[in-house]
């Protein structure tokens, strides 16, 4: 009798630490350079082969242990990988990945420029939702967002049940790519290399006078180049000295 209550006791011990050993990576991933989320980023983890998928908030989870690899990628970004510890399966764990920065239609592959190769993978992607399904660019076993074990935390997950979802999903994508335009017109390192602007100063100028989408849309390289320009000698007179009392001067 007592051998089977010590069997129990050592079948709840081993399940008890396996429970404890094993558990969830979670957290928040977004843009390190704008504000803003980015779904359907891929979440692997590389020690356990789990595979995940960021939601429409940017939400990911992922089974993991401390000591696993967990890798970070998406379309338009730097990979990034991460070893996870006991404090981030804690809470919760908040990525940053960086915009692989193209400057303005200076990189092509064949007859299409890079953003214009990013914004079809990602059409892709999401074609199933989208329904623009066609063949995928990478396919097979072990490149889908649900291949693998592990939690899988797909934003396609539940517009089977709703078809409310797949609707703001194709909103969101829709918004989401016309950010990506804008920022490859207007890209980071571009402007700071054509202003000289760095730190709090390019932050704010870059929030400031961020284009929109339709004026990214009708004007060419050259003519952007002039607007960051015009808008970088805008700047600098609002932050001199004395340009507020220059200005109330010129209109008396």
């Amino acid at each position: 009798m007592k051998s089977k209550w010590l069997l129990i006791y050592l079948c709840a011990s081993a399940f008890t630490g396996k429970a404890f050993s094993q558990t969830v990576l979670k957290g928040k991933i977004i843009d390190d350079i704008y504000d803003r989320v980015v779904m359907g980023a891929s979440v692997r983890n590389l020690s356990g082969q789990g595979l995940s998928q960021s939601d429409m908030g940017g939400n990911y989870k992922i089974s993991a242990s401390a000591g696993d690899k967990i890798a970070f990628s998406s379309i338009g970004y730097l990979p990034d990988t991460i070893t996870v510890t006991a404090d981030m399966l804690a809470g919760t764990y908040d990525i940053s990945l960086t915009r692989n920065v193209i400057e303005l239609e200076t990189v092509s592959v064949g007859s299409l420029n890079a953003y214009q190769v990013d914004s079809i993978n990602r059409m892709e992607e999401f074609g199933d939702v989208l329904g623009t399904r066609s063949n995928r660019l990478v396919g097979g076993k072990g490149n889908t967002p649900t291949d693998g074990v592990g939690v899988t935390f797909s934003p396609l997950s539940h517009f089977s049940k709703d078809e409310k979802n797949r609707r703001r999903f194709k909103k969101r994508f829709e918004e989401q790519e016309k950010e990506y335009y804008i920022d490859y017109k207007f890209p980071h390192l571009y402007v700071a290399k054509i202003t000289g602007l760095t730190g709090d100063s390019l932050r704010t100028f870059m929030f400031k006078y961020r284009p929109s989408y339709e004026f990214c849309r009708k004007n060419t390289r050259e003519e952007m180049l002039v607007y960051i320009n015009d808008s970088y000698r805008q700047f600098m007179n609002r932050k001199s000295p004395g340009s507020e009392k220059s200005g109330k001067q010129k209109k008396d």
